[in-house]
């Protein structure tokens, strides 16, 4: 069994760099590079950028799925801090209702697809 805690170790460097990457360093999107049309996650790091300014209408217009998605990792990070100190398993059981309904993430993939590329972002 994976230890929980390595688990928690590992979430907080990706979610450190993630901070890194959203306000230091000024990257382009590949898939609109290579296919010369946005992809669902343009306009994320801009709207996570906005969000942590708290700008939440800014967020929202940048790509409708950046406050889903926040509040996704949000949950599954009290989750695992939940997990570790009352060792349960709560965070299993979040991601296999994800996993469960995954028709339903695949639908709201292609309304951001469909967003970004009508608005040309």
């Amino acid at each position: 069994m994976i230890n929980k805690r390595f688990v928690l170790f590992i979430l907080l460097i990706l979610l450190v760099f993630g901070i890194l990457v959203v306000f230091v360093f000024d990257i382009d999107c590949v898939f609109k590079s290579v296919f010369g049309i946005p992809c669902p996650g343009c306009g994320l790091t801009r709207g996570f950028r906005s969000l942590f300014r708290g700008d939440i209408v800014s967020a929202f217009s940048y790509n409708i799925l950046t406050i889903p998605i926040f509040l996704f990792f949000v949950i599954l990070i009290i989750l695992f801090v939940i997990d570790i100190l009352e060792k349960s398993d709560y965070v299993s059981k979040y991601l296999l209702f994800f996993v469960k309904y995954y028709y339903i993430l695949i639908f709201f993939v292609l309304i951001s697809f469909g967003v970004n590329v009508i608005r040309g972002i």
